[in-house]
């Protein structure tokens, strides 16, 4: 009986042994308020904790070296969580940690994050400034850096030595020397990335190859890409809108390949085949611009050779009479602020046609300075060339696209499209640098009127040409002009619509109801109130479509709902209840990261509540056994 007993309490002690060592449980959530600091949330952390950082400018480096960490911002929303410093430098064990909702400003030197050495981290959704290097990747590391964006460093991303699951997507980089540095040895995935306005989009570097797909490589001012690896990667499906589109630095015997085995899904451009990439020149006489798809398969008839060895075997184009949908920040819409501007350059859409000396036109072209972005002449936009304020009645009619009725001072930002106008076809004008509220207007062409601009204008208060919209919160106001003065009417254009898009934060921020959001078109001396229709969502904006009469002064407003003050009301007493609960415990001048981990120890080890059921077991039995 005695060995028995001793047998069952060495085994209730080899349980809790093990479940207090193991730390099974212990993953906590750390937050670090304004004004602490994230370093010391970091040192009191421990592998599998997440530590949430509140809105705020925090003025510091942060070094990891604790494997599996959760490093977040609490609102998700990069604007309002910013690190000024050095960044995220991984050391020691630092190993599977997620960085994600951040901006990172640095000034001009070290590494936005430095991942060398450490492998299966997570860089998502973060704003990244003013580095040498925005994020540093090195010596067999497993990564994926997706969804953020890279601004002003001399190299957006390098990925080096990387053997395996190495993933850079879904990332806008921009205004640096080099988009993506692809560099020693390695595999990696660059896949639909947009990356434009850099001195080289992307450079691929002695062994380091790469599979580079659905990729935007636009207005880089050298070139899209440099090469000089000497290992062959495989480039299909990007659209590239470089003057100089490719720079072979050195000849290897292993050449890229620049299409794959056509596949029958959407391309870059819209067609039905992935297949090769798309060739475009900012000035038109890109190879898919000036060769077209002849028997319908959304693929030229030639080839394009880029150089000895380097040749795209199936060449996206378009047909003769139509244009390609563009991805986002491909096209040559203009973003300018408030202030008068000019129509956007030729339309885009590359010519690597091989020149008299044996080069193609992709390699063998100078340095673009990138400026046919802003500026053009206005002979074919069907604009009237008009500048300024120029007159313009209330009742509708869409003001020229040479120049806006509205006084620039009150303009915040504005973008330009251009599309042809053909009687019979649906004319798309999309406004792809995301710099209003706007997304896109469309309507189907009543005659042919040839190229015109359309002009999305976000104000900075209400339009001065309109009274105030008296009945909810207002989100945006904005101003559209299409053509010249008076095109799109009825008598012109047909089934207008119009997608525009609202910040989720806002919604939060002002508690709307997401159902009660309106567009609203000033017409007759009057605001009127439109049916809108949500047509998706991400994790930023919610997008909605309407069909206006006209293209004329808008604005988008919302309800708050009583609801969210409820809850607000809710949250404040339960919080308040929890401090009953705890003892008011006024005595406490803890720091928050302190009590954070006060609370992580409370709830580490939830196998207490079983070894406390099992001792309790233990003891009816034993009592039973005695009696």
């Amino acid at each position: 009986m005695q060995e028995m007993k001793n047998r069952f309490i060495a085994l209730l002690l080899s349980i809790f042994i093990f479940i207090t060592g193991s730390g099974i449980g212990a993953a906590a959530d750390i937050i670090v308020h304004n004004g602490e600091s994230i370093q010391s949330a970091v040192d009191n952390a421990t592998h599998g904790d997440s530590i949430i950082v509140e809105p705020g400018t925090y003025y510091e480096n942060v070094t990891l070296s604790t494997y599996d960490l959760v490093i977040m911002s609490q609102s998700g929303n990069p604007d309002d969580t910013i690190i000024q410093g050095d960044g995220f430098f991984l050391t020691g064990d630092a190993q599977e940690i997620t960085i994600k909702g951040f901006t990172l400003k640095g000034t001009g030197t070290s590494y936005g994050v430095n991942l060398a050495q450490f492998s299966n981290c997570l860089i998502e959704k973060n704003k990244i400034m003013n580095y040498s290097t925005g994020i540093d990747t090195n010596l067999y590391s497993t990564f994926t850096i997706n969804d953020n964006e890279i601004s002003n460093c001399q190299s957006g991303v390098f990925v080096g030595e990387c053997y395996y699951d190495a993933v850079v997507k879904n990332n806008r980089i921009s205004n640096c020397g080099t988009g993506v540095v692809v560099g020693d040895l390695g595999d990696s995935k660059i896949e639909n990335n947009t990356i434009r306005e850099n001195d080289q989009g992307i450079a691929l570097m002695y062994e380091g190859r790469s599979d580079i797909a659905g990729n935007t490589i636009s207005f880089n001012k050298k070139c899209g890409i440099y090469d000089k690896a000497d290992t062959g990667s495989k480039i299909y499906n990007n659209y590239f809108n470089n003057t100089v589109n490719v720079i072979f630095d050195s000849y290897h015997d292993n050449p890229n390949t620049w299409n794959t085995t056509s596949t029958t899904e959407k391309n870059i451009i819209g067609g039905p085949y992935v297949a090769g990439n798309y060739w475009a020149k900012p000035d038109g006489t890109g190879f898919s611009q000036t060769h077209y798809d002849v028997n319908g398969d959304g693929i030229a008839e030639e080839t394009v050779k880029l150089s000895e060895g380097e040749i795209d075997y199936a060449a996206l184009a378009t047909s003769e009479n139509s244009t390609p949908e563009q991805p986002p920040g491909a096209t040559n819409s203009t973003v300018t602020p408030s202030e008068n501007v000019t129509s956007p350059s030729e339309e885009i859409t590359d010519n690597n046609s091989t020149n008299s000396d044996g080069s193609s036109d992709g390699s063998s072209d100078g340095s673009s300075d990138d400026n046919s972005d802003d500026s053009s002449d206005n002979s074919d936009d069907g604009s009237d060339g008009n500048s300024g304020e120029s007159s313009h009645s209330s009742g509708g009619s869409s003001g020229g696209a040479g120049g806006s009725p509205e006084p620039q001072t009150n303009v915040q930002v504005k973008e330009l499209s251009q599309a042809q106008v053909i009687n019979g076809k649906t004319v798309m004008f999309d406004f792809t640098k995301n710099a209003t509220c706007v997304v896109y207007i469309s309507f189907d062409a009543k005659k042919t009127a040839g190229k015109i601009t359309a002009i999305a204008e976000q104000l900075k208060g209400k339009s001065t040409l309109t009274s105030a919209l008296n009945s909810g919160e207002v989100y945006k106001y904005f101003n559209l002009w299409v053509g010249n003065s008076g095109f799109a009417t009825e008598k012109n254009i047909e089934n207008p619509e119009l997608c525009f898009k609202v910040e989720k934060s806002w919604l939060q921020d002002k508690k709307i109801d997401q159902t009660s959001v309106t567009l609203n078109i000033y017409n007759d001396k009057k605001w009127s109130q439109l049916p809108v229709k949500l047509l998706k969502e991400d994790n930023q904006y919610l997008y909605f479509t309407a069909q206006p009469p006209t293209f004329s002064f808008f604005a988008i407003a919302g309800k708050a709902t009583q609801k969210g003050a409820v809850n607000e009301t809710q949250a404040k007493s339960d919080t308040e209840n929890l401090s009953n609960n705890t003892g008011n415990n006024t005595g406490n001048a803890t720091t928050g990261v302190e009590q954070t981990s006060e609370q992580k120890e409370s709830k580490g080890i939830p196998g207490f509540e079983m070894i406390y059921g099992i001792i309790g077991l233990t003891g009816v039995y034993l009592y039973r056994r005695k009696r």
